[in-house]
């Protein structure tokens, strides 16, 4: 009985720490969250830019494949390679569409006067 008492006694400080740490991770946690919210749109332009690049690489292949393709007079089947470069140029135009919106540009204003005065002429 006495060495159940004892262990009662080391378990209420190991549960103290533990629930202490739970508290100090459940900060870090939501300090976190928070600060990854604000960071998305960078980690999603991050994304983007490499997704660019993945297609550069991809368009690079499939022009490998072409150049090695046999396509012949006879053959029923064909990939069609203008098809997904167009499909990929579509892609890529996307996505730097949205890396780089279009922002209203200044326009020319026409020079003030400054004379506001005018007299006026009687009939």
């Amino acid at each position: 009985m006495a060495i159940a008492f004892s262990a009662n006694l080391q378990v209420k400080p190991i549960l103290l720490q533990a629930t202490s740490m739970l508290k100090v991770l459940l900060n870090i946690v939501s300090l976190f969250i928070t600060s990854s919210a604000f960071a998305a749109s960078l980690t999603e332009r991050e994304e983007l830019t490499l997704s660019l690049n993945q297609l550069t690489q991809i368009e690079a292949s499939l022009h490998r494949a072409q150049k090695s393709a046999r396509t012949g007079i006879n053959e029923r089947y064909y990939f069609d390679y203008p098809r997904i470069h167009s499909d990929i140029t579509t892609l890529r135009s996307g996505i730097e569409h949205y890396l780089t919106p279009t922002r209203a540009q200044p326009r020319d204003t026409p020079t003030l006067v400054g004379q506001y005065r005018e007299e006026k002429t009687t009939p």
